[in-house]
């Protein structure tokens, strides 16, 4: 009869973020098709210019998601009854920028996407540079956690380890980005919330220079199955 063990590992390791990806959205509706995508373009070409001057390359700024789809909006109809109808056109934009992590440089480019005219919406994320070094040593630890499990119960129970039999791996999309994050708006749009309402939850101010995003804490795991000798 042979004689297995299988001993689930449990990886867990801390990164220190070292990457800044801002996402910056931008959307124009207008009754005409062409308005729509000329008046999106103008807001693009102005938000890199304001990038540009200070110190970003125009390439470095990358398009993740361009449409233009017909615009609705929800109404209720003379019967009671509500229906989406038609109302010219939405040009969406999603661009991202990324760069090393620097407070400093972080605060002065959050400054200046809220200080452009063309009002994008920004959501700031933190993660490191290189991805896949982090969850190659998350794996790592969850095999030798696993091998430290069974090396004890085996040895327990009078045993010895010996050959690795199986190794049983989902391959979970793992997602490395630090719990901390921004949601920002203009500052032209602060204003006139400050004015006259309370300040929305998802209006932020620039980060002060000495910002620094809490530590991206990940864990996985995987099942393995030694033979017992």
């Amino acid at each position: 009869m042979d004689r297995k063990i299988t001993v689930k590992g449990i990886g867990n390791i801390t990164a220190k973020p070292d990457y800044v990806i801002i996402y910056l959205s931008i959307d124009e509706i207008n009754k005409q098709y062409e308005k729509a995508v000329d008046e999106a373009s103008k807001k693009i070409n102005q938000l890199v210019n304001t990038l540009e001057k200070i110190g970003f390359k125009a390439d470095e700024i990358k398009t993740v998601d361009y449409k233009v789809a017909t615009n609705e909006k929800f109404k209720i109809n003379k019967k009671g009854f509500g229906e989406y109808k038609e109302s010219g056109f939405k040009c969406s934009n999603r661009l991202k920028l990324s760069f090393d992590f620097d407070s400093e440089k972080l605060t002065k480019t959050v400054e200046a996407i809220c200080n452009c005219v063309a009002e994008p919406k920004v959501n700031i994320s933190f993660s490191v540079k290189d991805e896949e070094n982090v969850k190659d040593e998350l794996l790592k630890t969850a095999g030798a956690n696993a091998k430290r499990r069974a090396q004890i119960l085996c040895e327990s129970a009078g045993g010895k380890l010996g050959e690795l039999i199986t190794v049983n791996y989902s391959w979970n999309d793992i997602s490395v980005l630090s719990p901390t994050h921004f949601n920002s708006i203009n500052e032209q749009t602060l204003r006139d919330f400050s004015e006259s309402y309370s300040m929305p939850s998802d209006a932020l101010i620039t980060p002060p220079k000495n910002f620094a995003p809490d530590d991206i804490n990940l864990s996985d795991s995987a099942v393995f199955v030694w033979e017992i000798e």
